[in-house]
């Protein structure tokens, strides 16, 4: 498999990685899983109760060398420009692996692939004891600390299913109407700034990004606008589009009525 590296370098890669593989050539949209090389290599097989081994004899083999794998097993549907920033923030490498393919299957074995193609470049490479030191404790900044936590969230983001990530959004929503309610701007603008970026892993059709900022509004209409907008992503995540024309015509018309 072809392996371009948008950060790092395919001479001495770090051992960790984003790999993307886009839905057209050059688009945004794209699909995305992680690999880690561990430094020690796992042999599945040690670990099996005597009684079940025999079971296992007929796949021993591909088992024998398990030092990477993708997660999750099929890449998520992500922004590739997400992914780049991403990457920069936790200083891993970021890998386009060309187009992705149509099903869920092709997808996981596409994954598989490139994470042994990235296994055996990083083997080559001799990397294993050249990792550069991090930043010693105590020299680190509130804004690095802000970093590491934004990292944090977008990592556990990717993992998620649109289901789970729409969920994260009730639950953002929730809390930026109760601040919002105390009055406490304080309080608004951190939770609105996680919410604006978790808004920008969903694809376009769910309007996330209006969704957070309808949900800063004050009073009632704030509050119906963003039931609105949440009652709209769970329906097209679920691909009920029944009452589609009448949420949208309610959204439209508190919005024209600022």
């Amino acid at each position: 498999m072809a392996m371009t590296f948008v950060r790092g370098d395919a001479r001495r890669p770090r051992g960790h990685a984003l790999i993307a593989f886009r839905r057209f050539p050059g688009s945004d949209d794209a699909y995305v899983t992680y690999a880690v090389v561990l430094p020690v290599v796992v042999d599945p097989m040690k670990y099996l109760p005597p009684a079940f081994a025999a079971q296992f004899q007929g796949i021993a083999g591909s088992m024998q060398s398990l030092d990477a794998v993708p997660m999750p097993p099929v890449p998520e549907a992500f922004s590739f420009a997400l992914a780049v920033g991403l990457a920069e923030r936790r200083d891993d490498d970021l890998v386009d692996a060309g187009l992705a393919d149509a099903s869920p299957l092709g997808l996981m074995q596409q994954a598989q692939e490139a994470v042994r193609d990235y296994a055996d470049a990083y083997r080559s490479a001799g990397t294993a004891e050249s990792n550069v030191p991090r930043e010693p404790s105590g020299l680190g900044t509130a804004s690095t600390t802000a970093t590491e936590s934004a990292d944090d969230d977008a990592f556990r983001w990717l993992m998620m299913t649109e289901r789970g990530r729409i969920d994260e959004l009730t639950r953002l929503v929730g809390r930026v109407r109760d601040a919002v309610a105390r009055g406490s701007r304080a309080e608004v603008e951190p939770i609105y700034e996680t919410l604006v970026r978790l808004a920008s892993t969903l694809p376009l059709k769910y309007r996330a990004g209006e969704l957070a900022a309808g949900a800063t509004r004050v009073g009632a209409n704030g509050t119906r606008l963003a039931e609105l907008y949440l009652d709209r992503c769970y329906k097209l995540c679920s691909e009920q589009y029944e009452g589609l024309a009448d949420i949208d015509r309610a959204i439209a018309e508190l919005e024209d009525g600022r």
